[in-house]
């Protein structure tokens, strides 16, 4: 994975897991966890987007204390080593 698309999927789950609330299921019927981890997950190269890792993006959204660490380091270790942002 590219340093910047780790970046931007902390980023993007990070947004999600402001929006969450437990009660939004509840409150919008037609609201989906894994839509939200689709999105997050868009664009990042699909070798690395195992099932551990969208179980991983889920837990973070729902429970953002809980989770962010185990996800950050799960993230940047699939950065090459050395590996630098494009620009």
């Amino acid at each position: 994975m590219k340093l910047e698309d780790a970046d931007l999927l902390l980023q993007k789950v990070g947004t999600i897991a402001i929006m969450y609330y437990p009660d939004m299921p509840a409150d919008s019927p037609e609201y989906r966890l894994n839509d939200d981890i689709d999105w997050c997950l868009e664009g990042i190269d699909g070798h690395v987007t195992t099932a551990e890792l969208r179980e991983l993006v889920g837990r973070t959204i729902v429970d953002p204390t809980g989770h962010r660490e185990a996800l950050t380091e799960l993230v940047y270790g699939l950065v090459p080593e050395g590996a630098e942002a494009d620009g």
